[in-house]
């Protein structure tokens, strides 16, 4: 078992959902920290090891695709969650497409706490998909509400 937390980034450039992400990540044992746009999230990623990074796309400064990219060329060893705002799924998809680090997308509109912390969970163990859903239909109701 893990002695030390997963680390992760959240870069947005809005307060409230930055303070809302970090409440709910260090309610399930999360080490956070964030950043108010791509430019300082870029520059944390390239001075410290994250585990997962959950990105805004539309940010002054520097937009989160940019953000990855830049990231991705320097070979920046974490995996990435965007979010994005009403109407934006479509940069979203391209993104998805684009990176190997971005393996998902959640709607900041209809986020969904309990699949956001399963999903950075997931990244942060390097376990695929499958393999997690394998070991949680194993998990009695009890245990997965321990895990969540």
């Amino acid at each position: 078992m893990r002695k030390t937390p997963y680390r992760v980034l959240v870069v947005d450039d809005e307060q409230d959902m930055r303070d809302e992400l970090v409440a709910l990540l260090e309610e399930h044992n999360f080490a956070v920290e964030t950043a108010n746009d791509g430019e300082e999230g870029l520059k944390k990623l390239l001075t410290d090891e994250f585990d997962v990074a959950i990105v805004d796309l539309k940010m002054p400064k520097m937009d989160g695709l940019t953000m990855i990219r830049r990231a991705d060329e320097q070979e920046i060893d974490a995996y990435v969650i965007i979010l994005t705002g009403k109407g934006d799924k479509q940069d979203a998809v391209a993104a998805l497409k684009l990176q190997n680090t971005v393996k998902d997308w959640f709607e900041k509109s209809s986020l969904d706490s309990a699949e956001l912390v399963k999903r950075v969970t997931r990244l942060a163990e390097g376990m695929s998909f499958e393999e997690i859903d394998r070991i949680f239909a194993n998990l009695s109701e009890t245990e997965r509400e321990y895990v969540y």
